[in-house]
C-alpha cells in the first residue's frame, strides 16, 4: 500500500517540469553540480574536477588553460567571476575567468609567470600540462558587473586584463556603452589578442607608459563623470591606489567604483587577542595573537567560506553584530570599512575586546 503510493508520487514528482532558474543570462546548471557547492561550505575544499584540453601562450609571460568539466557541465559563470586552483603541488590560487557570454562548456583562465613565484604561477606554466586533471572551486562572483551603467569604464593593468575581458565580451554582446582602457608594457604584453581584436573602438590600448605618463592617462580617463557611469579597476596595487585616489578627486562616488585587488600587499597586523562569538552558532572562541579568526574557526569546525586567505576576494565575508572590527583587508571600500558590519575573517581582525559575527 504505502510503497505504491510512494512510487506513485515519486513518478508524479519526477514528471513536473524543474521550475526555471530565476534569469541567470547564461546556461543552466547540471542538477549534481548545483548542489555541490552547498555540501562544502568551506573554500579550501575542491568542488570540480576538471581537464586541461587546452594551453597556449596568450602573450609574453602569460599561459592560458581552457578547463573543461571531467562529467557533467560546470556552473554558470558571472563576468569578474574567479575560481581557486588546487595545483598538483598541494599549493591554491585565484584567477578570473576570461568566459565571454557564449563560453558554457569550459572555462579559460591567465596565469602570469610571476618572478618572485612562491610556486604557483610556476607550478601552472611548468608543471600543469594539457591532459592534467586539475581539482577547482566553483567560480565565485566577487566582482559582479552592474548591468545597470549608462557607460562603463573598464581600467585594466597586465594580468589585470582577465577579470575585464569576461565584463567587456559581455557588454559588447548586449552592445552596452563601454571602453576597455588596456595598461601594458607593450604590443607584446596585450593578452588574449583575439578577444581584444574583436573589441574594436571599445579597446584603448595604453603601452609602455611610464608612471607619469600613465598618471595623466588616468586622470583623462577619469575626468569626465556622469551620472551612472561605473568605473572597474584590477591591476598591481599601486595602480589601483592611484586610480581610486584620482577617481575620488574628479567627482567619482564611491559606490561607482569597484576594484579588484589580486594580492593584499599590506603588511598584516595579527597581535591582537580578542574573543570572538558566533551569533548563530551559539559558540565562543579566543583568537590569539599570530592566528587568524577564520583560522580558528576552521580549527574549531565551523565550515566557513575561504578563498585567497589574504584579504583580496571578499569570499570569507562576514556580517558583525556587535564590536568593532580592525580592517586589515583590500576588498572593502572605505565607507564600507567605516561601517564597520562587514569583514573578512582571513586577515581583519577586532579593535574591541569582544566581536559578535552572524556566523
Amino acid at each position: 500500500g504505502l510503497s505504491a503510493l510512494r512510487d506513485v508520487i515519486e513518478t508524479a514528482d519526477a514528471t513536473l517540469p524543474t521550475p526555471e532558474p530565476i534569469a541567470v543570462p547564461f546556461s543552466k546548471v547540471d542538477a549534481d553540480l548545483a548542489e555541490m557547492p552547498e555540501l562544502s561550505k568551506s573554500g579550501s575544499k575542491a568542488e570540480l574536477r576538471v581537464k586541461v584540453t587546452r594551453k597556449w601562450a596568450a602573450s609574453d609571460g602569460v599561459m592560458a588553460f581552457r578547463l573543461e568539466a571531467l562529467s557533467g557541465t560546470l556552473p554558470t559563470v558571472q563576468p569578474g567571476a574567479h575560481i581557486d586552483v588546487h595545483m598538483p603541488n598541494g599549493m591554491s590560487r585565484q584567477y578570473s575567468l576570461t568566459n565571454g557570454p557564449g563560453e558554457t562548456e569550459h572555462y579559460t583562465i591567465g596565469v602570469k609567470l610571476e618572478p618572485q613565484s612562491r610556486g604557483g604561477s610556476d607550478c601552472m606554466h611548468n608543471s600543469v600540462q594539457t591532459e592534467d586533471v586539475l581539482a577547482i572551486s566553483a567560480p565565485r562572483p566577487n566582482f559582479p558587473l552592474r548591468r545597470d551603467a549608462v557607460k562603463t569604464i573598464l581600467v585594466a593593468g597586465g594580468i589585470g586584463i582577465t577579470p575585464m575581458l569576461a565584463m567587456a565580451q559581455t557588454l559588447n554582446a548586449q552592445k552596452l556603452p563601454f571602453e576597455l582602457n588596456y595598461f601594458a608594457q607593450s604590443e607584446d604584453h596585450l593578452s588574449f589578442k583575439e578577444i581584444l581584436s574583436a573589441l574594436g573602438d571599445n579597446l584603448v590600448p595604453h603601452l609602455g607608459l611610464t608612471p607619469d605618463e600613465t598618471g595623466a592617462a588616468l586622470r583623462q580617463i577619469l575626468a569626465n563623470y556622469d551620472y551612472a557611469n561605473h568605473l572597474y579597476i584590477c591591476g598591481p596595487g599601486p595602480m589601483l591606489e592611484a586610480t581610486r585616489a584620482l577617481a575620488t578627486e574628479q567627482g567619482w562616488p564611491e559606490e561607482a567604483v569597484h576594484f579588484e585587488y589580486f594580492k593584499n600587499t599590506n603588511v598584516i597586523d595579527d597581535s591582537s587577542s580578542f574573543e570572538v562569538a558566533l551569533a548563530r552558532s551559539a559558540k565562543t572562541f579566543q583568537v590569539p595573537a599570530g592566528k587568524s579568526i577564520l583560522e580558528v574557526l576552521q580549527e574549531n569546525g565551523i565550515e566557513t567560506p575561504s578563498s585567497c586567505e589574504q584579504g583580496a576576494c571578499g569570499t570569507c565575508l562576514a556580517t558583525v553584530i556587535e564590536g568593532e572590527p580592525d580592517h586589515q583587508d583590500v576588498y572593502l571600500s572605505n565607507s564600507e570599512k567605516a561601517a564597520n558590519d562587514k569583514m573578512l575573517t582571513c586577515v581583519s581582525r577586532s579593535k574591541s575586546k569582544r566581536l559578535v559575527l552572524d556566523i
